[in-house]
């Protein structure tokens, strides 16, 4: 893969992902989780089906951190496709 789509870039866009969480009690639970890691400054959940959130941090953060994080809880987050096309 390449740098930007192993990693969230720090910014105003974030990166999106889509995860199988439905309940806001799951959706507040996996927000905690993913606000420990160092460096995420926020995440967001879209009104949307499938469930979709964007995570922005300060400095770069691994999409297999985030991945790790929800996988304990039992739950998945996929990254979407980068921000921007590469060609």
């Amino acid at each position: 893969m390449t740098y930007i789509n192993d990693n969230v870039i720090p910014g105003n866009h974030g990166k999106t992902f889509r995860t199988d969480v439905r309940s806001p009690e799951e959706k507040s639970q996996l927000k905690a989780a993913i606000m420990k890691i160092d460096g995420v400054t926020d995440v967001i959940f879209a009104d949307a089906y499938p469930s979709e959130l964007t995570v922005h941090t300060e400095k770069v953060v691994e999409v297999n951190d985030i991945q790790d994080i929800a996988s304990d809880l039992d739950f998945h987050v996929i990254a979407k496709g980068p921000f921007f096309p590469l060609f």
